[in-house]
């Protein structure tokens, strides 16, 4: 994700714990086709996700992507 795309992307808190977690890497989802062909992206064959773990309890969440 660029810098600045990721400085407008509103922080995640853990469920958790309620730190705020540290953004870690995009992935696609290729399964997105199956449970929201809504969203699915037909360049990249599936939905683009945000993947993101907590400091505090390594707690990982998965959201997508703007």
């Amino acid at each position: 994700m660029a810098k600045d795309v990721k400085s407008k992307v509103k922080k995640m808190i853990c469920p958790a714990c309620g730190v705020e977690m540290n953004y870690h890497a995009d992935k696609i989802d290729y399964t997105a086709a199956l449970t929201h062909p809504d969203k699915m992206d037909p360049d990249l064959g599936g939905m683009l996700e945000e993947v993101h773990t907590c400091p505090k309890c390594g707690g990982t969440e998965v959201r997508m992507a703007i």
